[in-house]
């Protein structure tokens, strides 16, 4: 009986380590999706300001736009170095979609146009797609 109350409080300790250990790393994570975040939107108002007032030509890759829009202050992309990128030119205005690195999940998701982050898609669950769910028409001031 003694064996019993032994095991029962090993087990228990390790369910409350293991538990607390899961409340710290999701705690991390947020607090890493939030400067994240504040990351994106300086990121998306540069690229915001390339697609409304610098007119790339149409054909331009992500990673082209991205390059352009931030060789004033190449800095803006260095958050992002662990992540996949994508930018959706709708409207004259730029949506930048930040997922996980195999571009499966999608992490953060921005309009140019405001300076509040637009969605935090991290915070989903199940996990959302890496695809685009921004509409700037719903976004976008006139």
């Amino acid at each position: 009986m003694k064996r019993n109350l032994v095991i029962r409080g090993i087990a228990l300790m390790f369910l409350l380590v293991a538990s607390a250990g899961c409340t710290v790393s999701r705690a991390a994570e947020a607090e890493k999706m939030y400067v994240l975040g504040s990351a994106l939107t300086k990121l998306s108002a540069s690229v915001e300001a390339t697609v409304r007032y610098e007119n790339p030509p149409e054909g331009i890759s992500d990673k082209e736009l991205l390059d352009l829009s931030t060789k004033h202050d190449p800095g803006l992309m260095d958050p992002f170095a662990e992540y996949g990128l994508w930018v959706s030119r709708q409207d004259g205005h730029a949506v930048v979609l930040v997922c996980d690195k195999d571009g499966k999940i999608g992490l953060l998701e921005d309009a140019g146009c405001s300076s509040e982050m637009d969605k935090h898609l991290w915070k989903m669950d199940p996990p959302k797609p890496c695809d685009f769910t921004v509409k700037t028409k719903e976004v976008c001031p006139e």
